[in-house]
């Protein structure tokens, strides 16, 4: 018994499979800086909630302790603010830190910073390093209205 196959049963050619490939690798060049840019977007909004976050807590303890920098049995704030679910972005348990959110004070005024973590995806952001001021002030190594809108 001769069994016999027609062209059409045989399956893809190798032009048809190249073709098929270029076609997803041009879709991927496309989509992957996207995705990629996305992704930074999220980070650094997660970022400025943490530093929402945290100027709230530092506004509290200046309100029960009339001192930014430390509390009235002389502890640094900066050591209560350490211990902080917020001093890193995401959330300390919410995944891999990418920014570390530190707060410099003084006895009137202070300044939180959001920094990348070296040798983490952001480190190479272009945005850069994101401050926030007890007047409300934003900054940034950056473009801060590109970066941290």
């Amino acid at each position: 018994m001769k069994i016999s196959f027609k062209k059409s049963e045989r399956g893809f050619t190798l032009i048809e499979l190249m073709i098929t490939v270029a076609i997803v690798g041009i879709l991927a060049s496309i989509a992957y800086p996207s995705y990629t840019s996305q992704i930074a977007k999220g980070r650094r909004a997660d970022a400025r909630a943490q530093l929402a976050s945290a100027q709230q807590w530092v506004e509290k303890f200046y309100s029960e302790n009339y001192s930014y920098s430390a509390d009235s049995a002389g502890t640094a704030s900066t050591t209560a603010f350490n211990a902080q679910p917020f001093s890193s972005s995401p959330r300390v348990g919410d995944g891999t830190a990418m920014y570390t959110v530190t707060l410099t004070p003084s006895s009137g005024a202070f300044t939180l910073t959001a920094a990348p973590i070296a040798g983490r995806s952001m480190a190479n952001d272009s945005c850069g390093t994101y401050t926030l001021t007890n007047t409300g002030r934003r900054g940034s190594t950056g473009d801060v209205l590109a970066c941290w809108k």
